[in-house]
């Protein structure tokens, strides 16, 4: 089998000015899963390499760049799976700048799938994980910019009917699929959430079958409107289609008009077990890189 990869950096609609950054930030993570793979890697390896890659990319809505929730504090999700079954996934953990590290040693370990809050990074300070402040000055001015009154008194029944009115335009997540030289599949998933949020909310990426699934047939990233994603399991239903025998392609096109069914603004990367890439979003932008 040969080793193929496909990164994304979100699905939505970012300033123009920003685009190229955006393929940029993903043809870095391309770089290096792919150097993984190269090299004889396994395909959860890269999907890690690339993910954390991501991660530390400023302008990406994951790790360092996370939006911040209401509070004014960024909490990060991310979750991790191989086509054998076994997934880690962190919720809602603040400060931690490479959540899905954090994912990938909740897999190994093959006990808990999920851990969340301040506890998971008391464990992952243990661990020795990166720690400390991941909010920049472009995400710290985009919350101020956006505190408006629902925000400072935590309204939320203002701030989800403003929610439901808006349909967040500017969307993020980042993610990663892959099959390794030896067929085997994984996919990881990451992000800082929606901005200006109510604290601790969870979207589709830390969710198992929601954002981020694998089997041997097919592994598959979610981006988008994560509350659209996360009623519809929309990675485990791309799976599923596979698995019954639908195309990749096809496969996508029909998660991709189920969320366009309840407007949910979506994207997707995905791999299939004879090594086929493929992307589609509902969205006017999507940054991705690939590399076979």
């Amino acid at each position: 089998m040969k080793p193929a990869l496909i990164v994304h950096g979100g699905c939505g609609t970012p300033p123009k000015e920003e685009e190229a950054d955006r393929f940029a930030a993903c043809e870095r993570a391309a770089d290096a899963g792919w150097a993984v793979l190269s090299g004889g890697g396994s395909a959860l390896d890269a999907v890690e390499a690339a993910v954390r890659r991501l991660e530390d990319e400023p302008i990406l809505n994951a790790g360092t760049g996370a939006y911040l929730q209401a509070d004014g504090v960024a909490r990060l999700d991310a979750s991790i799976m191989g086509d054998d079954g076994r997934a880690g996934a962190v919720a809602q953990v603040p400060n931690l700048k490479n959540p899905v590290r954090l994912a990938r040693w909740l897999l190994e370990q093959d006990a808990h799938v999920m851990l969340s809050g301040r506890e998971a990074l008391e464990l992952a300070t243990r661990l020795g994980h990166a720690t400390g402040p991941v909010a920049t000055p472009s995400k710290i001015d985009y919350w101020r910019d956006h505190l408006d009154e629902a925000c400072r008194t935590l309204d939320y029944p203002a701030m989800a009917a403003l929610w439901k009115q808006e349909n967040p335009r500017r969307l993020g997540t980042v993610g990663c699929v892959a099959i390794d030289a030896a067929g085997r599949l994984a996919a990881a998933t990451s992000t800082g959430g929606t901005g200006q949020c109510y604290p601790g909310r969870i979207g589709d990426t830390p969710v198992i079958g929601a954002g981020t699934f694998a089997t041997p047939r097919a592994a598959v990233s979610m981006t988008g409107v994560g509350e659209r994603i996360l009623v519809r399991l929309s990675a485990r239903r791309l799976c599923d289609l596979v698995e019954l025998g639908r195309s990749l392609e096809d496969a996508a096109a029909q998660v991709i008009r189920e969320q366009d069914e309840i407007a949910g603004a979506a994207g997707l990367i995905a791999v299939d077990a004879d090594g086929r890439l493929h992307e589609a979003c509902n969205t006017p932008f999507m940054a991705t890189a690939r590399r076979s």
